[in-house]
């Protein structure tokens, strides 16, 4: 985590929070500038195909927010309502995208004492 994008995030909290007068809501967009610095930590790199997939979370978290807070949801539970629903949405549209981690399967096999003793 770099030492800037992570005063940023907390600016960011910051100001949420005393605007919207709401912890939650100054901890959600703490959680989400941090997702925004690593998009746009990827894009410096040039892995614009990782910055799509990174850019998924904090653009669905600030969506659903601002859904919940329309909808009239209290802020604490649009907090955890936000992150559990941008996470759903970046598992389902994570395998549309090209070139991403797969899950795969591993097969374990048994350690003999003969291979840990030298």
């Amino acid at each position: 985590m770099r030492p800037i994008t992570f005063a940023l995030a907390i600016v960011a909290a910051v100001i949420t929070g005393h605007k919207t007068d709401s912890f939650w809501l100054g901890l959600l967009a703490f959680f989400i500038a941090m997702g925004a610095g690593r998009v746009i930590g990827a894009v410096i790199r040039g892995r614009l195909d990782r910055a799509i997939y990174k850019a998924i979370w904090p653009g669905a978290a600030t969506g659903f927010a601002f859904l919940f807070d329309d909808l009239g949801l209290p802020r604490w539970a649009n907090f955890f309502v936000s992150i559990i629903a941008a996470g759903l949405t970046r598992s389902a549209l994570g395998g549309v995208l090209p070139k991403q981690r797969r899950w795969t399967r591993v097969e374990w096999r048994r350690i003999d004492l003969d291979e840990l003793l030298p």
